[in-house]
């Protein structure tokens, strides 16, 4: 998310606004990427830059493939690990799915891979993707209470895998199970019921009751709870197995309408709209209010997203009616480097391998520094002269950088390692000098054995001139 700011906050900060849409916005999607986000209303879907906060240019299409009347209801981006092009799929309320798909290295360059009527042409009320393996499972929802699960390979059309008609739910939030089986969680509108499809053929497993009606459900990435908006005084979480309520999140709408519900933050924050132009954010443990975003002086906002990059939290939320100016607002908040970190292993990886390397340096030093202590032969060099350091003190000394090492920076680790080496040179020189000195006394020892041998000689010539002169 370049466009930014780099200054830290606690609070969400509006950032800009997209304007384009010329009616109500029903669907917003994020890229895997951060880079774009779909938008889809009564008048199509568009796919906007977040970078320059620009429209891009929409692929060309035929009336047959796109009907002016026909509005988007639904989308999400498809995508794989290994890809490096998005494809983004959105359901219509005459019942089409349509894929863009990206072709070339610029944001721009995409084309309509296909548009299919499914069923009985009926509304698509949701949409989702699951990519497991090699197969890659598209799964729809619509109003005449149709649940169908098709594979795709991106190249060819949809492979039905089952469809399958439910006797009383509608549809408004379907999910793949990200299990080996890949079953299908189905939570019905009108009835708060919570189905389980089976994988293979659709065959419901279980069923549980989340409340009189659902407006909106998602569920968290670890897939044990999930949010649901109540329609009736707000939003209420529960446990995915068995759709027992945990915590409710009270907004007191004034009307019932349907509104969509979405984590936030790494699942810690729950964020909903509402039909009085705000944005409500609230604890997900704690279930306070922790702040409110004006997306517009009055009118719904049904529809809202959250992306997590790496640096920054980010919070869409568009018009959602006829009467005022559809927008689409811009939300962030720069997380500190502690909560930032979570997202950067590399960084933290590299982090400990500098701290193992001081530690190891550390060793080293206090191995040598133990031995020459030992051996007595620890010096250090002061202004009086030699003095010696011992064992408890250098343990001391070690204890206190060890207590410190997660506050060094790199530049303390460069100091240390510089210091250590200047030590280790001190130490050679004065064992160098050590060694001069013991040459230089060697010499002057053989020096003084020579002339003590020449004086020893010349005594000796002496007495024995002397004993001569005697003796004649």
């Amino acid at each position: 998310m370049f466009f930014l700011s780099t200054n830290e906050c606690s609070e969400y900060r509006l950032e800009g606004r997209l304007v384009g849409h010329k009616d109500a916005i029903n669907c917003l999607a994020v890229s895997r990427n951060g880079t774009m986000l779909a938008s889809g209303g009564s008048d199509g879907i568009r796919i906007w830059d977040l970078k320059r906060q620009v429209q891009l240019p929409t692929p060309r299409q035929t009336p047959i493939i796109r009907s002016p009347a026909d509005p988007v209801t639904c989308a999400c981006w498809i995508t794989r690990q290994e890809a490096t092009h998005e494809t983004l799929c959105y359901g219509t309320g005459l019942g089409f799915i349509g894929m863009w798909q990206q072709q070339g290295e610029g944001l721009e360059d995409f084309d309509v891979k296909m548009s299919k009527r499914i069923g009985t042409g009926k509304e698509i009320m949701c949409i989702t993707y699951d990519h497991t393996g090699d197969e890659t499972r598209i799964a729809s929802g619509t109003r005449d209470r149709r649940v169908q699960v098709w594979s795709f390979d991106f190249k060819g059309p949809l492979i039905p895998i089952f469809s399958i008609e439910l006797s009383t739910t509608i549809p408004r939030t379907v999910n793949f199970n990200r299990t080996a089986n890949r079953n299908l969680l189905v939570f019905g509108m009108y009835d708060g019921e919570m189905h389980t499809l089976r994988g293979t053929d659709g065959i419901i497993i279980t069923t549980n009751n989340a409340g009189p009606m659902i407006g909106h459900a998602v569920v968290d990435a670890p897939q044990t709870l999930f949010l649901i908006d109540n329609v009736m005084n707000g939003f209420s979480l529960h446990r995915l197995d068995n759709g027992a309520c945990i915590r409710t999140y009270n907004t007191n709408p004034l009307k019932t309408f349907p509104k969509q519900v979405v984590f936030g933050e790494k699942a810690t924050l729950v964020v909903g709209g509402s039909d009085d132009g705000v944005i409500y954010i609230f604890d997900k443990n704690e279930g306070t209010l922790k702040q409110v975003l004006r997306h517009a002086d009055k009118g719904r906002v049904q529809t809202v997203t959250t992306y997590d990059g790496a640096h920054h939290s980010v919070i869409f939320g568009a018009t959602s009616m006829n009467d005022a100016e559809p927008t689409i607002s811009i939300w962030s908040r720069k997380r500190d480097n502690a909560e930032a970190s979570i997202d950067r292993p590399l960084n933290t990886r590299l982090k400990n391998f500098l701290r193992g390397i001081v530690q190891l340096a550390l060793a080293i030093a206090l191995i040598a520094y133990v031995s020459n202590i030992f051996i007595g032969q620890r010096v250090t060099m002061n202004a009086s002269g030699v003095s010696f350091t011992s064992l408890g003190n250098a343990w001391q000394e070690y204890s206190t950088l060890k207590t410190r090492l997660h506050e060094l920076t790199n530049d303390d680790i460069r100091i240390m390692v510089d210091e250590y080496i200047e030590d280790r040179k001190m130490e050679q020189f004065i064992a160098n000098l050590r060694g001069n000195d013991h040459e230089r006394q060697s010499l002057e020892n053989n020096e003084r054995r020579a002339v003590r041998g020449k004086n020893h000689e010349k005594s000796y010539n002496e007495q024995t001139e002397a004993v001569i002169l005697l003796g004649n």
